[in-house]
């Protein structure tokens, strides 16, 4: 599973565990934590997000780059 995928699955299951919270009847708060707890601290998930994160810095900085690089002035050489 990509990280992509990892996190779009802890999402998705985090959205059901609430959506069922939100269902008439008895609620159990504590069980609802406890749920998306176990979702959102699972390492495999930390990781993918972590991985994520540093996609975005890294094209992030790319894009920071060559902005920085199209942006000076051309040089002038000598005849």
């Amino acid at each position: 599973m990509t990280a992509q995928e990892h996190v779009l699955d802890a999402v998705l299951r985090a959205q059901g565990v609430l959506a069922d919270y939100i269902e008439p009847g008895p609620r159990d708060c504590a069980q609802t934590l406890t749920k998306l707890y176990a979702i959102f601290a699972d390492d495999r998930l930390t990781n993918a997000v972590n991985i994520l994160n540093l996609e975005a810095v890294h094209a992030a900085m790319a894009s920071d780059t060559s902005k920085h690089i199209s942006a000076s002035p051309p040089r002038r050489t000598s005849s």
